[in-house]
């Protein structure tokens, strides 16, 4: 559809007072929305954001093309909205720490194992951020990299805490251990196998296991 009829469209919902958003809330609407996310998220997946059409999601979906613009008013907001997601679904890993623990080591081992399992389920989207992220207009990227700093406050605020209990050396420099360790864990996706020699749950302990000793052992030589 060119890019002026989209542009209609989107402007003749509005004045209806149904937003895409607004209509996907309908259970029915939902299911569909969820088909359609999983359709797109293989296919940029498979093609990437710029060699995949509004014409290859609605084809993959079983939809018409006109449908497709019922819950979405782009492709770019397909994007938006797939890497957001991805996000939104990382609160409750943070929303479950326990800041007021007297084992702020352990609680940030068991943190680095929920993310590493986390990111291997969602290997594709981490995937599909990593590639195409840019493709979204500043709003969009500002959003989405304001939300992915939730991780790292909390890591950083985690190891902190370790620092005040003694558990790490206090010429750890808090930032740049929690920006690497946080990297190392999320980028376990980029090689993870599902058919590989070891499952993600045991990737996710040996792994996080090995950064905080690190971090524990840091200074004390």
């Amino acid at each position: 559809m060119p890019e002026a009829a989209a542009i209609s469209r989107s402007s003749s919902s509005s004045r209806e007072g149904a937003t895409p958003l607004a209509r996907r809330r309908h259970p029915k609407s939902q299911r569909r929305w969820d088909l359609i996310v999983e359709a797109t998220t293989a296919l940029f997946k498979e093609r990437g954001f710029a060699a995949t059409s509004m014409q290859d999601i609605s084809d993959r979906v079983g939809l018409q093309k006109g449908s497709l613009y019922y819950y979405v008013d782009s492709k770019e907001q397909l994007l938006f909205e797939i890497l957001r997601d991805l996000h939104h679904g990382g609160e409750a890993l943070v929303d479950h720490i326990n800041f007021n623990t007297s084992d702020a080591a352990g609680e940030l081992r068991s943190y680095l194992v929920q993310i590493c399992i986390y990111s291997g389920r969602h290997a594709d989207r981490l995937g599909i951020f990593s590639r195409d992220f840019h493709f979204l207009n500043a709003t969009q990227q500002n959003e989405i990299i304001s939300e992915r700093m939730m991780y790292r406050h909390a890591v950083e605020k985690l190891i902190s805490l370790a620092i005040q209990q003694g558990a790490f050396s206090t010429s750890l420099d808090v930032a740049t251990a929690a920006q690497m360790v946080l990297r190392a864990i999320i980028a376990t996706y980029e090689w993870y196998r599902p058919n590989g020699g070891l499952p993600m749950e045991q990737i996710a302990v040996q792994s996080a296991a090995i950064l905080v000793q690190g971090l524990a052992a840091y200074g004390r030589s």
